[in-house]
């Protein structure tokens, strides 16, 4: 089993190390992420293939009641918010100039509270700390003519102070200014 695993490994890393290198055409990207949470997002090239992205995001929705009770109710009522940082590794698709797809993770830390009727938290006099690890996974696109660049991702979050539990959900699309 250790032999198969340093093999794959060793492949991964000979395939990824030839000239598989993502194509990029910016350093650095501002702009906004739309999904279960919403916020900010940028991302700097750190190398050709190697990215930073941080995020800064929240669920909270207020008194909007327009979702059904097992789709983000707890969470869409909770004021809050999270920043996370992740490091991602970018690879080409096909021969599409700007198309890759990337796979990653860092980690999170986010404050919630204000909500007295929240299933996990059980006193809300006080503010709720959130710290974890983040995945990531998706595919990016940057537009040749245009300083744009749109990105399709899942980050899950598997949270491990003061809430024990996973936002599996966390699928989004973000489209940001290129510099």
């Amino acid at each position: 089993m250790k032999y198969a695993i340093t093999t794959l490994l060793a492949i991964f890393m000979l395939v990824s190390s030839e000239q598989t290198h993502a194509q990029k055409n910016y350093n650095t990207s501002v702009g906004l992420r739309l999904g279960p949470s919403y916020g900010f997002s940028i991302k700097h090239f750190l190398s050709e293939r190697v990215a930073f992205e941080g995020l800064v995001t929240s669920r909270y929705l207020g008194g909007f009641k327009g979702l059904p009770s097992y789709a983000y109710g707890h969470w869409s009522s909770t004021p809050g918010v999270n920043v996370a940082a992740l490091f991602e590794w970018h690879f080409p698709i096909g021969r599409v100039k700007g198309f890759n797809w990337f796979i990653g993770g860092g980690a999170h830390v986010g404050v919630w509270g204000g909500y007295s009727g929240h299933p996990h938290f059980d006193n809300n006099d006080r503010p709720y700390i959130l710290t974890g690890l983040d995945f990531v996974g998706g595919i990016e696109y940057t537009f040749e003519k245009i300083p744009l660049t749109l990105q399709l991702d899942i980050k899950p979050s598997f949270h491990f102070v003061e809430y024990l539990g996973i936002w599996y959900d966390e699928a989004a699309i973000t489209a940001r200014y290129a510099f």
